[in-house]
């Protein structure tokens, strides 16, 4: 693994302020698009989309607020380039979380400037389209967007487009506890009262194609471990959840697959719920995700550290990767695997 760059995408920490959740884009052009939510604190209603520019040359341009401050939270900032000359921001609005709802806005010059706010799926409340990761586009160009609902049982779908994202259609429920022809108002009724207490199951998945029809996801968890599904149908349907042995802190993660069939993962490996969030780590299977070689700490972490929700993404030979330093900055990494 050779380091190409190490860098703070802010040039000085903030203060009185946080910044969180931050996706980022490698550009043809040689530069890289950076955003992520900014404001007072998380779930704040000054909380908005920000973004940041990174040059050919390796300089980061001065942050810009990218969504309008309208009174609502916003979260976990996606972005995807549809095609070579349309970049889609996706993000939250809203409050609580189990009720926000999914804008997008659409760039045409590489994220310099970006269209008005669209309501991604008018009328849903809870949330369509990507939650926090990327979403992919599948062998036969449809999107897939990897998403989850975090009410009284956190559970993951995918939100799965044949139209270039025009409109979106979900998957059946991806959920540890139970399936879904349960029927989750019976199913609750049984559960332990600490499981719906403590809003156990599964998030914010990242997923990958392995060939065509083959897609794989790993989801962060309450139990300790990364899960990982799969699907034989482009997304439509997925296996029952199961256990990994990679460790996981209830909190983010994500991975990318190399065009030679290398899976990379970024995330804390911390087999503890609600568990420290450091160190930051990054992970190589080489045979789809059966197995998993020791990770390299990227970045240690001490105390009260917080290095949280990688974004990572492969172009051209590179990795690139961001992560929340402290809710106080944004790491930004570029590595050669």
């Amino acid at each position: 693994m050779k380091l190409i760059a190490k860098e703070h995408i802010l040039p000085n920490n903030l203060s009185g302020r946080n910044c969180h959740a931050s996706s980022c884009l490698p550009l043809a052009d040689g530069s890289v698009l950076a955003v992520w939510f900014e404001g007072t604190k998380e779930g704040a209603n000054d909380v908005c989309i920000h973004s940041s520019i990174r040059t050919p040359d390796g300089i980061w341009r001065p942050k810009a607020r990218i969504t309008e401050d309208n009174g609502l939270p916003h979260w976990n900032p996606v972005l995807m380039q549809l095609d070579p000359d349309t970049i889609i921001l996706y993000y939250k609005e809203g409050t609580p979380i189990a009720k926000w709802y999914t804008l997008y806005q659409i760039s045409k010059d590489g994220g310099q400037t970006w269209s008005a706010s669209r309501e991604l799926v008018p009328g849903d409340i809870g949330g369509r389209g990507p939650v926090r990761n990327k979403p992919i586009r599948l062998s036969n160009g449809w999107l897939l967007a990897p998403a989850s609902l975090e009410e009284t049982i956190w559970t993951c779908f995918m939100d799965l487009s044949k139209n270039n994202g025009a409109t979106w259609r979900r998957s059946q429920a991806i959920n540890i506890f139970h399936s879904e022809r349960s029927g989750a108002s019976l199913l609750e009724k049984r559960l332990d009262n600490s499981i719906l207490r403590r809003k156990r199951g599964v998030i914010q998945p990242t997923i990958w194609e392995s060939r065509p029809g083959r897609i794989h996801a790993l989801m962060r968890s309450s139990e300790g471990r990364i899960y990982a599904s799969d699907s034989h149908d482009y997304g439509k349907t997925w296996s029952k959840p199961k256990k990994t042995l990679l460790p996981n802190n209830n909190s983010g993660i994500d991975a990318v697959r190399l065009p030679d069939g290398r899976i990379y993962l970024a995330y804390n490996p911390v087999a503890q719920n609600w568990g420290k969030r450091y160190p930051m780590a990054l992970a190589c299977s080489r045979n789809n995700g059966v197995s998993w070689r020791p990770p390299v700490i990227l970045q240690n972490g001490s105390g009260k550290d917080k290095l949280s929700y990688p974004c990572l993404r492969y172009l051209n030979g590179r990795l690139y990767l961001t992560y929340t330093e402290n809710r106080t900055n944004l790491a930004f990494w570029i590595l050669e695997p």
